[in-house]
Order: C-alpha cells, then sequence, then structure tokens
C-alpha cells in the first residue's frame, strides 16, 4: 500500500478514536424540567407580591381631570359662545398609558349640565411642563 493512503488511514482512525474518547470523557449534563402549578406560582406571588409588580399609572384627581377638560374645552375652536359655557361635570373610570403619545388614556363619563345625558368618552391627559394636567379630547 502507498504511504500516504496507509498515513490517511492511520489519521482518520486516531481522530475518530480521539473525539469519541473526548465525547465519552465529558460528563454530560442531565436537564430536569417541570411545569409550576397555579397553585405553586399563586403562592410564590403571595408570598412575595415584586415577583408579579402590577403597572404604575399616574392619572390625574377628578378635580385635576375636570378642570383639565373645561380648559380644553374652552379653547377649542368648535365652540362658538365662550359666554354660555355648559356646566360640565366629569367622572373618570379606568386608565392606561396612552399608546398614542405622553400621559394616560381614560374612559371618562361627560355631562354638558345636570340634567343632560351622560356621554362616555376617552379623554387623554398629559402633564404639561407647569406640572398642571392638560387634556385631550379624542
Amino acid at each position: 500500500m502507498n504511504n500516504a493512503v496507509l498515513l490517511a488511514i492511520t489519521a482518520g482512525v486516531g481522530l475518530a478514536a480521539g473525539a469519541g474518547g473526548t465525547w465519552l470523557a465529558i460528563p454530560h449534563p442531565t436537564v430536569e424540567a417541570r411545569t409550576i402549578t397555579k397553585a405553586e406560582l399563586t403562592a410564590a406571588i403571595a408570598a412575595d407580591p415584586s415577583l408579579c409588580p402590577l403597572p404604575v399609572v399616574e392619572k390625574p384627581s377628578e378635580g385635576e381631570a375636570l378642570a383639565a377638560y373645561q380648559n380644553a374645552r374652552s379653547s377649542s375652536p368648535l365652540v362658538w359662545d365662550r359666554n354660555d359655557l355648559p356646566k360640565i361635570s366629569l367622572a373618570l373610570g379606568q386608565c392606561d398609558k396612552n399608546n398614542n403619545g405622553p400621559g394616560v388614556s381614560c374612559m371618562t363619563t361627560v355631562k354638558m349640565s345636570p340634567k343632560a345625558q351622560p356621554l362616555n368618552r376617552v379623554v387623554g391627559f398629559a402633564k404639561a411642563a407647569t406640572g398642571g394636567w392638560v387634556a385631550t379630547i379624542f
């Protein structure tokens, strides 16, 4: 046989034996995974509530929201008689972070007068540079 062929066969056998020996000599980790039950998860969160923090949304008080809404309405170009602005009342509902800009979006119930039908609408509130709340009527 040719010396080059013998050398190639010997190198191949040596390489295979070395790789196989290395694979056999190295310990292989065992992974044990299991599903956490709902009861275990509930118990863990009850023991340490910081594991599941709730998002804190800064929102205006009802008085601040009413003042901001009245200011937005009175400065609207759609209001033509500023001397006859209605007696507005506003109740805040659920608020969440505004995805379209700064601040929060809140579900509100607005009444234009004490005898008017309540209107449910989304109103945006954001903090101005002065620290007061500004309303955006959607």
